[in-house]
């Protein structure tokens, strides 16, 4: 981090959890638009016996409505908005929550998108003061 004189009241332009937030946002939004065109295109690719409830239409029709708000989050949160910092939490806590569901259609797909909610969850909890105002 850059150190400024005293008093000069300047803070960095990018803080890095911020930015890491929000870039990891954009990389989850990805992730889930690629599962739900992959969903609704090849329908051999899942193992769609595995799924808990609903077919494999409405679950990509779900993760591409997912995919499309976690990377609208992720802009917001790279342009300092608050509301981007919490619509973020949400989604991250609620992708978290759908893909333990879908854990049994491509458990290692799923396991990776865990781990980036996880850290995006990390990163807009553990710092989120320093970084907004």
């Amino acid at each position: 981090m850059t150190d400024y004189p005293a008093g000069a009241g300047r803070r960095p332009a990018r803080g890095g959890f911020a930015t890491f937030a929000g870039v990891m946002l954009l990389v989850a939004g990805s992730f889930n638009l690629l599962d739900g065109i992959v969903a609704l295109v090849n329908d051999d690719y899942f193992r769609a016996d595995e799924l808990l409830f609903g077919n494999l239409s409405a679950w990509g029709v779900w993760w591409l409505v997912v995919g499309a708000a976690q990377a609208f989050a992720g802009l917001q949160v790279l342009n300092r908005k608050m509301v981007g910092v919490l619509f973020g939490i949400a989604l991250a806590s609620l992708n978290a929550l759908t893909q333990l569901i879908f854990l049994g259609v491509y458990p290692a797909w799923s396991i990776a998108i865990l781990v980036v909610d996880g850290l995006i969850l990390y990163a807009l909890c553990a710092r989120v003061g320093e970084d907004f105002d």
